[in-house]
C-alpha cells in the first residue's frame, strides 16, 4: 500500500509539473505574441506611408500633376516612383516632359512627415500651342511606388510598396477651373470698381488652382 501511495504520489506530482510546464509555455507563447502586437501597433503608428494622387494642374489648364506625400510620422527613404505599364519617355518629337520625368524618378529621394512632391504629370494636346498630342505621362496606367524606413531601434530597416491605377481619358471634360472675372476696361469709377472686381477674381482663380 505505501509503494501504491508513493506512486500515486509521484504521478500526480509529475502531472502537477507538467500542467505547469505547459502553463509556462502557454504563458510564455501568449507574452510573445502581445509583445509583437504591441510592436506592430507601434510600427504602423510611426512608420511612414508614402501616397500618389493625380490631380488636375496648377500650372497651366488643362494639365495633370502627380502629388507625391507622406502621410505618416517618421521619413520615407529612397522613394522610387515607377511606371509598371511602361517608362517615362517622350510621346512625340516636341515632348520634353516625358524625358524630363524620367531623368527626375530615375533618382530616388527622400520625404519628410507631412512632405510632399508635386510634378508635372501631363499636358493636354492643345490647338493654340499647336501640340496636336498629349504630352507627358501616359493617359491611363499603373504607378508603383516603393519606400524605405528605418525604425531607429537597432531593427534592419523595412522596404515597402504600393501601387495606384489611374485613367485620365474622361477627365479634361470635367475638369474645375476657377472663374476669371470680366475683361471690362474703363475709365469711369464704376468701370474701375469693376476691374478691381475682376483682379479679385483671377486673385480667386489662382488661388483655387493653388488649392487642388
Amino acid at each position: 500500500m505505501t509503494a501504491i501511495a508513493t506512486i500515486g504520489g509521484v504521478a500526480i506530482a509529475g502531472a502537477a509539473l507538467i500542467t505547469a510546464a505547459l502553463s509556462i509555455v502557454q504563458t510564455g507563447r501568449q507574452m510573445r505574441s502581445t509583445a509583437r502586437n504591441e510592436i506592430d501597433n507601434s510600427d504602423a503608428q510611426t512608420r511612414p506611408y508614402v501616397g500618389v494622387d493625380i490631380t488636375p494642374g496648377i500650372a497651366s489648364v488643362p494639365s495633370f500633376d502627380i502629388v507625391i506625400r507622406n502621410h505618416g510620422k517618421t521619413t520615407a527613404r529612397d522613394v522610387q516612383i515607377v511606371l509598371k505599364n511602361g517608362e517615362f519617355d517622350a510621346r512625340e518629337g516636341d515632348d520634353m516632359v516625358g524625358p524630363a520625368q524620367a531623368r527626375v524618378f530615375a533618382v530616388p529621394f527622400d520625404l519628410a512627415p507631412g512632405a510632399h512632391r508635386r510634378l508635372l504629370w501631363q499636358v493636354l494636346a492643345s490647338k493654340n500651342a499647336n501640340r496636336p498630342e498629349n504630352v507627358g505621362a501616359p493617359d491611363a496606367g499603373e504607378i508603383g511606388v516603393t519606400y524605405g524606413w528605418e525604425p531607429g531601434d537597432g531593427r534592419e530597416p523595412r522596404t515597402y510598396s504600393d501601387s495606384i491605377g489611374y485613367d485620365l481619358r474622361d477627365y479634361p471634360a470635367l475638369i474645375v477651373v476657377a472663374g476669371t472675372g470680366g475683361s471690362d476696361h474703363g475709365r469711369s469709377t464704376e468701370d474701375h470698381l469693376k476691374n478691381a472686381v475682376k483682379a479679385l477674381r483671377a486673385i480667386a482663380s489662382h488661388v483655387g488652382n493653388s488649392m487642388r
